[in-house]
Parts: C-alpha cells; structure tokens; sequence
C-alpha cells in the first residue's frame, strides 16, 4: 500500500518521476569512416540476423535500405568492424526536384516471418513493405488516420519503427506532438511538453494498442538556427519493454557550440494505460504516462575542442554478449558530412550495453 501511495504521488508531480535504476554502459562512439564507409544521412537501423542490419537513409534517389554487416566483441559489445553490403531500392522510385525519394525513408523493421523489411516514410506518413531487393511488396501497415500526412507537424511525422518476434508486434510514433494533441515544443512554442502516441500493430499488419508518452521538457530559450526536439527511434524488447530516445538537437547560428543532447528511456507499455485516437492528450490524467526509467543520457557538441557532434536517428538491438547483457546500437546522420574540412560532421556507431 505505502508503494502503490509512493507510486501514485510521483505520478501525479506532474508525471516527471522516473524510476531508480542501473544505468546502461556507454561505450562512446566511433566514426564510421573508420572501415571506409562513407557519410550518408542514415536514420533507421534494424536487426536482420548473422550480424547483418537494415539501414535506412532519408535522402537517397530510391527508397529502400543498405545492409550493413556489423561485428561486434562478445566480450566487450565493441564495434570491431563494419562492411557495407550494398542498396537495395525500389526500382521505379518517386522522386523529388532534388532526386531524392519522396518517401523521406525514417524507420526501418526486419520482419522474419516473412523475410521482409518495413520502411516508415515521413514524406508520406506510411509504413510500407518490401522484399530483400528492395522491392515493394504492396503490403502496409494499417494506420489510423490521426497519423495522417495532414494532421502531423512537418517534417515531425514518423521516425521510429520496431519490430519484436519475441512479442510479434511494431512498434512506431511521430517524433513530435500532433497538432491535435497541442503544439510542437521548440522557437515557436517553447517551453511545451511533447505528448506523443505510441502505436503497436500485430502480425497482420493491423492497429492494436496505442500508448500516451510524454517527453521530458527541452529548452525554453537561446535556440540556435536549427532546432529538433522529439523521439527519433524506438526499441522493442523481447519481454514486451520499448525503449525510447528524446534526442534535443540545437544548431547554432554560427554552427559552432551546437550541441545534441540524447536522452535513452525504458517503459513498460503492459502497465501503461491504453488509449485511442479520440482521447485528448492535454486532459490526461498524469497517472496514465508511462513511467520513465532514464538509462543513459550523453552530450554531443561542435567547439573548436570537441567535434564530437552526432544526430542519433536510428536504434535497434545489437548482438548478447557472452556474459548474457544485450547491447544496443545507435547510429547518426550526418547530413551527407555536412560542412567543410575539419568540422565536417561524420556518421557514428554508438555502443550501449543495457543493464
């Protein structure tokens, strides 16, 4: 009873608790010129089996995904090397004025019962499927309206996609609140709370239970040119658990002092309270948010000192490591190396071991 009044208090504190827990280890980042591969705009990876990943980027001539094969130690969790496979694209792609696809590919799922991988495109607010080459299969999932292409913020839509055998559900959200639900925190309405919906589907591909989440609060003032605040990835668990990455990026104006602050949660969505697309998330009761467990959190920057700068868009599952803790990968998107010489940025690999 003393716990469940505990629980409850921190809940209604505006539903900011997190619970108490063992941080996950932090391995750093490595640059992925380091094994020749070259700077891309990589926002979705995904786990395909034998150490083989999806990866999705959002500025390529077709959409479709790279496979990347990534070892790692099974004693440490370290990256100790990667290759590049090859694209796979669809073979009649619609493109933009830029020739880039107009999909805008985000997100990416392996789904092994039938060897195909689930592409999320903010450019059209679908989760379409396709064969190993690439191609579409004609198959979608069924999304609920209120993700629409009309009803999200742009270029706030979807970004995260998961998929889980063990639980056999995907998983996917916008990365900002839908303009039904409030405003987009950011220059325009700082100091908003974020309030997303999480939404799973099952195996055919259909709508199951959809989740409210709430953000931690960004900043409030002092933004930079270029300013993104939401959840660019989602992780799926074997026991039913998701993770979430708040990812806070600010670029200044001058470029240098830009930071990105990437914050990694757990939550347990089966002792989550269910809603549908008719409930209004600003009159939720606090108790229904999820309880957030943070995991990690780690600071990026662009100073003459520290170059170390990473947009994380894209997260999955990495191999178990012999003593048994799973480890977790996450890579940037360097905007195609954006800027020149030294202060170009680059495409990282994140190792995380999860407690």
């Amino acid at each position: 009873m003393r716990h469940s009044l505990f629980l409850s208090l921190c809940l209604l504190m505006g539903g900011s608790f997190m619970a108490a827990a063992q941080q996950a280890v932090d391995l750093g980042q490595v640059s992925l010129s380091k094994w020749k591969i070259g700077t891309g705009n990589y926002s979705g990876i995904a786990p395909m089996g034998d150490g083989r990943y999806a990866v999705v980027s959002d500025k390529e001539p077709a959409d479709g995904f790279f496979v990347f094969r990534i070892d790692q130690n099974a004693t440490t969790g370290q990256v100790a090397s990667v290759y590049l496979e090859g694209f796979y694209g669809n073979s009649r792609p619609q493109t933009d004025a830029q020739g880039h696809s107009v999909r805008d590919c985000e997100g990416v799922a392996y789904f092994p019962s039938a060897r195909t991988v689930f592409i999320s495109g903010e450019g059209d607010q679908k989760i379409l499927e396709y064969d190993l080459k690439g191609q579409p299969t004609g198959r979608q999932l069924n999304v609920p309206a209120i993700f629409g292409r009309e009803r999200i913020v742009d270029n706030y839509g979807f970004e995260a996609l998961s998929y889980s055998p063990e639980t056999h559900r995907f998983w996917t959200t916008t990365e900002s609140t839908l303009p039904a639900d409030g405003y987009a925190s950011g220059p325009l309405h700082p100091g908003e709370q974020n309030l997303l919906r999480l939404q799973s589907f099952d195996d055919n591909l259909q709508p199951v239970a959809q989740y409210p989440y709430r953000m931690d609060r960004g900043k409030s003032e002092d933004f930079g040119k270029i300013y993104a605040f939401g959840v660019p990835a989602l992780t799926a668990l074997p026991d039913g658990r998701l993770l979430v990455l708040e990812r806070e990026a600010d670029v200044s104006n001058g470029y240098m002092s830009s930071e990105v602050i990437c914050k990694l949660f757990i939550i347990n969505p089966r002792e989550s309270w269910q809603i549908d697309s008719s409930a209004d998330l600003r009159n939720i009761d606090s108790n229904r948010f999820p309880v957030k467990t943070l995991l990690a959190r780690w600071v990026t920057k662009l100073t003459p000192f520290n170059l170390s700068f990473a947009n994380y868009e894209g997260m999955c599952l990495g191999r178990v490591l012999n003593d048994g803790r799973q480890t977790l990968l996450l890579i940037s998107d360097s905007q195609g190396g954006f800027g020149v010489g030294p202060v170009s940025l680059k495409d990282y690999i994140r190792v995380l071991i999860l407690p």
